[in-house]
């Protein structure tokens, strides 16, 4: 069976875009130079090198993305579970800030993160990182609205 034949069957199998896209341009790389190939896909003819080199060497799963290990966590995931619940029993209301859910971390764990990585680990943990706005206390409600219908056209 011929590269072309074998990627024609894999079309009709495959359901993840990504990997479509991948498959058309390996096809299409067979067919015609890899400067037109990348100019159509909206990559550079490089790309389109490699992924028509990795469906020679790999087949199919050549195409498949290679997962990647990073660095290791500094805390275990037991330990992330633990502070993940104190931090998301606590009174909604009030928030966290950054710098506390740092200091829990640390007490925890014994970890100290910077934190900007407090933010990538709550973020990852579903928690925003929206700042509530602070408002003023003597303010009267007809004043706030007459601001909000002032403001919305700007």
């Amino acid at each position: 069976m011929s590269n072309l034949a074998m990627i024609k069957s894999s079309l009709r199998r495959v359901k993840d875009s990504v990997i479509r896209e991948r498959l058309l341009m390996v096809q299409a790389a067979y067919k015609e130079p890899l400067r037109n190939v990348g100019k159509s896909f909206g990559c550079t003819h490089g790309k389109v090198d490699y992924w028509k080199k990795r469906y020679d060497k790999y087949g199919l799963k050549g195409l498949y993305t290679k997962t990647r290990s990073g660095r290791p966590a500094k805390i275990t995931e037991e330990q992330a579970k633990e502070i993940r619940k104190i931090v998301r029993n606590h009174d909604v209301k009030r928030g966290w800030r950054t710098s506390h859910i740092r200091n829990v971390i640390y007490e925890k764990a014994g970890v100290k993160y910077s934190v900007r990585q407090v933010i990538r680990i709550s973020q990852s943990w579903g928690l925003s990182k929206i700042k509530p706005r602070p408002r003023y206390a003597f303010s009267k409600k007809e004043d706030r609205a007459d601001f909000i219908k002032k403001t919305v056209g700007t």
